[in-house]
């Protein structure tokens, strides 16, 4: 008892004061919260208090935030090549930036981490593992870590896990994701593994493949009949829905109680076929990445994203202009991982990309205490400009996925045009209530269609969106039932290799 009170105080300094935290006492606090469970069934509300840090209102957060960024600049600046150079060219001082004048200072482009992702790693500094981003939009980023900042990301994944309970000791978790998605895959699985659940990964593979396995029974001490909880994609969950009823399966046949998703729009026609196959799964979505982990976004059921202040500093600018976009208005999240989360490649006011909508009112839900933006809406790059605004990704996914004669995951692109957008999406028909339940939907969310094209097959999409579920891995059943394997002679040469090796490629 006594020990774990140490390490709650441990923690509670370290959320305070940015002091870097003592490993030993995370993990002897995720026992502590473990073995509180199984006595008690919940951690109480002084618990949450704690886990959670004080709740800060503007003037303080402004500070908190300010004091680290501060601290994290000087680092960048002594200590990194790149910012060492933009400091000087900027003309600013890290050790006397005011909260205004962080704005002064030019966002990082994925560009420069892309192509020098040397040039924001500290100077000796011992790095563990370098992950690369799954490179949907483009050639893969890579970010290193310590093996402190893995350790760190597993500890705090298991806090929470045991804190609210989502991953419990009886759980059987189930990862379908990419093989290249290493970060995310080692620190989920650590803080499963920490709070005592089953972790199997299965990867990208044939989706029949996962089907069989999450309906396969299995007589494990301690544990669920089956699989319980699974982590995938979006798009991959698409294709699980699509598939299941097709090859007879029925919410009687799995056991699972929650799915973890994240890295693409989730909609909500996807959310409602899931519960068609599955039964009344919970949906945990999140919004995360490589590059500024593990600041990540936690999504309330009012679909707001909230963002821990200790963990980073978040901004949305205008796309175009750059200055801080207005309430209402869409913007690029611009984000600053914070010490004492981050100690490698350190990264300052990095553009994710990725479109949210500044809030208007602040909110009133749950996590209100928390800084929040609006959904995720897509990437910038696959977005659409016109004469009326922006169309995003999410506008025409929201459309597409809520109309029954659209497989999932809805296979689209989209396009400028003339007083709007062009559409095309994979149908099950062209038939006229088709284009007219399509083109309904698409109005009602707001997608300014001029042009609709219905197509029999993804393979004539002339722009389709990238999607996650394309990472597929091969197995040996699936490399058996192929084409002859001379048909290898006719690929690239990367391709091939990764076919004859199980890999992947986007």
């Amino acid at each position: 008892m006594f020990e774990a009170a140490i390490a709650q105080l441990r923690f509670a300094a370290s959320l305070l004061f940015g002091l870097p935290f003592d490993l030993g006492s995370l993990e002897r606090l995720v026992d502590a919260l473990r073995a509180t469970r199984r006595e008690f069934g919940a951690i109480g509300p002084d618990g949450a208090e704690l886990l959670g840090g004080p709740a800060l209102d503007e003037r303080d957060r402004r500070a908190m935030q300010l004091r680290r960024f501060r601290q994290q600049a000087v680092r960048a600046a002594r200590e990194t090549a790149y910012y060492a150079d933009l400091f000087r060219r900027a003309g600013l001082d890290p050790a006397r930036l005011g909260y205004e004048e962080i704005a002064c200072l030019p966002p990082t482009p994925k560009a420069a981490l892309r192509d020098d992702p040397a040039a924001f790693i500290r100077r000796g500094a011992t790095t563990a593992l370098r992950a690369t981003t799954s490179a949907t939009t483009g050639r893969a980023t890579g970010v290193c870590f310590s093996a402190y900042e893995l350790r760190l990301a597993a500890a705090l994944g298991a806090i929470r896990q045991a804190f609210d309970g989502r991953i419990a000791e009886h759980d059987v978790v189930q990862l379908n994701t990419s093989s290249r998605a290493t970060l995310g895959n080692l620190t989920f699985a650590a803080a499963c593994a920490r709070v005592g659940a089953l972790v199997c990964p299965v990867g990208l593979v044939d989706p029949r493949a996962t089907l069989a396995q999450l309906s396969e029974a299995r007589d494990l001490p301690g544990k669920r009949s089956r699989v319980s909880v699974l982590l995938t994609y979006p798009s991959y969950l698409g294709e699980l829905v699509e598939l299941g009823p097709r090859l007879g399966y029925r919410a009687a046949d799995f056991g699972l109680e929650r799915i973890v998703v994240g890295g693409e729009v989730v909609t909500a026609g996807l959310r409602a076929r899931a519960r068609r196959l599955f039964g009344p799964v919970e949906l945990d979505e999140g919004y995360g990445m490589t590059e500024i982990w593990p600041l990540g976004g936690a999504r309330c059921p009012a679909g707001h994203l909230h963002f821990e202040p200790s963990q980073g500093l978040v901004e949305v600018l205008d796309p175009e202009s750059g200055a801080p976009a207005r309430p209402g208005q869409a913007g690029t999240l611009v984000a600053t991982p914070l010490p004492p989360y981050r100690e490698t490649t350190l990264l300052l006011r990095y553009d994710t990309e990725d479109v949210v909508r500044r809030l208007v009112d602040i909110p009133s839900c749950g996590l209100r205490h928390l800084p929040a933006t609006g959904d995720l809406l897509g990437k910038l790059r696959l977005a659409a400009r016109h004469q009326d605004g922006w169309t995003f990704p999410r506008d025409v996914l929201e459309a597409l996925e809520a109309v029954e004669a659209v497989p999932l995951p809805a296979r689209s692109g989209f396009w400028a045009v003339p007083g709007g957008v062009a559409v095309e999406v994979v149908a099950r028909t062209d038939a006229p209530d088709t284009r007219r339940a399509i083109e309904r939907r698409l109005e009602e969310h707001g997608v300014p269609v001029r042009a609709l094209h219905l197509i029999p097959e993804r393979r004539l999409l002339r722009r389709p969106l990238p999607l996650r579920c394309d990472l597929r891995e091969v197995t040996f059943d699936h490399a058996r039932a192929a084409s002859d394997p001379s048909d290898l002679a006719t690929l690239e040469p990367d391709r091939a290799l990764a076919t004859i090796g199980g890999g992947t490629w986007s």
